[in-house]
C-alpha cells in the first residue's frame, strides 16, 4: 500500500524536476534554493538580517519570469535524422532552425525532446536496475532513483542543449546535434523547443514546436565472422522462386525431345524452327545452402543484460552474412513461433535488424511448439546456430531433437555465471559458452 502511494507521486515529483530543469538555469536554481533557505532563517527579522537575502532573491526570480513573457518571435525547425542508430555509439543529426523575424536573433537554445512514457506500477516492479546493488536500503525501498533510470531507458537517449549564437534576420541556421542511443527499438521525437535565458539569467522562456519523429536503433553489433558451419546444400521445395519470388525459375539442365503432357511455354522455338520437331527445356529444382538461426528470447528470471547480449550477437551475425550467398532463418524461443527469412532475392539483412531491434524477452515457453516447427524445418535446413540463454532441461530437450536431424549444430549459450552444467548435451552438438563479461574475447575464439 505504502509503495502504490508512494509511485502515484512519483509522476508528479518526476514531471516538476523535469520541468524546473528545462526552465531555470543553473543560476535559477541556485536563487530557487536559496528563497526558502533565507525565508526559514529570516523568519525573525529583528535577530538576523537573512529576511533581506529572501526578499532581493524572490524579488530578482519572479523578476526573471515576468520577463521571459516578452520573448517573441517567429521560428521554423526542420529535423533532418539518419537511417539508423546503434545502440551506445553516438550519432549526429541536423536541425534547420529559420529565423522569419526582421531582426536577428542571439542567445537561443535548441531543446529537441524524446518521448518518455510514463510506466505501470507493474512495468515498474519488473524493472531490474543493476545500481540497486549499489545503493542504500532506503533508495532501494522507495525505488525513486531506479524510477529515474527507468525513464532514461525507456526515453532510450541523451540529447544535449544546442546554444545558437547568433541568426540573422530572415535566414536560416543548421545545427548539428549529437544523440547517444541508450536502447534498441525506435526511438520517438515529442516536440523541439526553442529557449531564451531572461537578461539576468535565471529563467528561460520558450517557444514549442511539435514535431514527432521516430529513428531506428539498431542492437549493439560484435566482430564476427560469416555463418560456416559445414552445410551441405539441400533441396528447397518450389525452387528458386522461393528465394527470388520471380515465379517458377528453375535451373536450366539441357533440351530434349517434346513429351505429350509438356506445357507449351517449355517449347524451345529456336530449336524447333531449325530442326522441324518439338524441342522443350528441360529444368531441374534448386539446391542451395539454408541456415537457421534460433533466438532464445525465454527470459524467465533472467537478467536483461544476458538477453541484450543474445540480441547482439543474433544481429552481429545476420549483419556478417552476405546475402547472396545462403538463404537465412530467424526464428525465436518464447510465447510464439515466429520464421523470417532474408537473401537470396528475399529481402536483405535490414529487415530482420529491425525485426532484432524491436523484439521483447518472453516469459513463458513455447519449446515444444518450437520442437514441431523444428522437425518440419529440418529437410530444407543446411546447419543451424542456436543462441541460448540459458542451458536448462528444456533447451535440452531442444538440443536432444536437433542431434537426430543429422546437420551440423552449433549453440551458443550466453551467462553471466562462471559454472553451467552441460551434462546431457548430445556429443554431435559442438557447444560454446559465452561470457558477459568477455563476450568479445569468447567470440573471437569461434571458429
Amino acid at each position: 500500500m505504502l509503495r502504490k502511494f508512494l509511485f502515484a507521486n512519483f509522476k508528479l515529483a518526476y514531471r516538476l524536476n523535469q520541468w524546473m530543469r528545462h526552465r531555470f538555469t543553473p543560476a535559477g536554481l541556485l536563487i530557487l534554493l536559496i528563497i526558502p533557505v533565507s525565508a526559514v532563517f529570516g523568519f525573525d527579522t529583528r535577530t538576523t538580517l537573512s529576511f533581506q537575502i529572501f526578499s532581493i532573491t524572490l524579488l530578482l526570480l519572479l523578476t526573471s519570469i515576468s520577463l521571459s513573457i516578452f520573448f517573441r518571435g517567429k521560428f521554423s525547425i526542420e529535423r533532418i535524422l539518419p537511417d539508423y542508430g546503434t545502440v551506445g555509439t553516438p550519432l549526429y543529426y541536423s536541425c534547420i532552425i529559420k529565423n522569419k523575424n526582421r531582426k536577428p536573433r542571439k542567445g537561443l537554445i535548441l531543446i529537441d525532446d524524446l518521448n518518455t512514457p510514463f510506466p505501470t506500477i507493474d512495468e515498474f516492479a519488473k524493472t531490474q536496475d543493476p545500481l540497486d546493488k549499489t545503493r542504500n536500503r532506503i533508495d532501494r525501498f522507495i525505488g525513486y532513483p531506479r524510477l529515474v533510470n527507468t525513464m532514461q531507458k525507456c526515453r532510450g537517449g541523451s540529447i544535449p542543449p544546442v546554444s545558437i549564437d547568433y541568426i540573422a534576420e530572415n535566414s536560416t541556421s543548421e545545427e548539428h546535434i549529437q544523440l547517444t542511443p541508450l536502447r534498441r527499438g525506435y526511438l520517438n521525437f515529442k516536440s523541439i523547443r526553442l529557449a531564451q535565458a531572461d537578461p539576468f539569467g535565471l529563467f528561460q522562456a520558450q517557444k514549442l514546436f511539435k514535431d514527432k519523429d521516430s529513428l531506428l536503433i539498431l542492437p549493439k553489433l560484435y566482430k564476427t565472422s560469416s555463418l560456416n558451419i559445414q552445410g551441405k546444400r539441400t533441396y528447397q521445395r518450389g525452387g528458386v522462386n522461393n528465394a527470388s519470388s520471380t515465379g517458377d525459375s528453375q535451373e536450366f539442365i539441357s533440351l530434349r525431345d517434346y513429351r505429350p503432357g509438356d506445357p507449351l511455354r517449355s517449347i524451345h522455338w529456336k530449336s524447333f524452327a531449325k530442326t522441324n520437331n518439338p524441342v522443350v527445356k528441360e529444368y531441374n529444382d534448386e539446391f542451395f545452402v539454408r541456415y537457421g538461426l534460433i533466438l532464445d528470447n525465454y527470459l524467465n528470471n533472467k537478467n536483461e543484460d544476458i538477453f541484450e547480449d543474445a540480441v547482439s550477437i543474433a544481429a552481429s551475425f545476420m549483419s556478417s552474412q552476405k546475402e547472396q550467398e545462403t538463404l537465412l532463418d530467424l526464428m525465436f524461443i518464447g510465447n510464439n513461433t515466429y520464421r523470417f527469412t532474408s537473401g537470396r532475392g528475399l529481402g536483405g539483412t535490414e529487415n530482420i535488424l529491425e525485426v532484432l531491434a524491436c523484439i521483447n524477452p518472453a516469459y513463458e515457453s513455447n519449446i515444444k511448439d518450437m520442437e514441431l516447427m523444428l522437425k518440419d524445418y529440418r529437410h530444407e535446413c543446411s546447419g543451424l546456430i542456436c543462441i541460448f540463454l540459458d542451458l536448462n532441461d528444456e533447451r535440452k530437450e531442444i538440443l536432444n531433437v536437433l542431434s537426430e536431424f543429422n546437420i551440423p549444430v552449433k549453440v551458443l549459450v550466453i551467462t553471466d555465471s562462471k559454472e553451467i552444467d552441460i551434462n546431457d548435451v548430445p556429443p554431435s552438438i559442438e557447444l560454446n559458452i559465452i561470457h558477459h563479461d568477455s563476450l568479445q574475447q569468447d567470440l573471437d575464439q569461434l571458429n
